[in-house]
């Protein structure tokens, strides 16, 4: 379970993501069809330049986020973020 621990000045919260929810995400950022959208998105203000769609297939591989999520299942305990600001804001992200 991936901890994440955020604190303000007013305000501090902890949100637990189990691996099911960041697997079912991944499972939505690797379809077609959100990859179809994201290249749309991405070529909507570019005149110039356009980015290819192959670049999105290649960055949100199914079977590699797969694999990145279940090593980092592997190693519990890892500090990932830990950020401090200088208006006193925190966070902190944790496996």
């Amino acid at each position: 379970m991936m901890k994440i621990k955020i604190k303000t000045n007013k305000i501090a919260f902890f949100l637990p993501v189990p691996y099911t929810i960041l697997k079912a995400a991944s499972a939505i950022l690797t379809s077609k069809k959100f990859q179809n959208q994201m290249h749309k998105w991405a070529n909507q203000d570019l005149e110039k330049q356009h980015i290819p769609s192959e670049l999105f297939t290649t960055i949100l591989n199914r079977q590699l986020m797969n694999e990145i999520i279940r090593e980092l299942g592997k190693h519990k305990g890892t500090l990932l973020v830990d950020a401090k600001l200088h208006d006193g804001t925190e966070v902190i992200v944790k496996l």
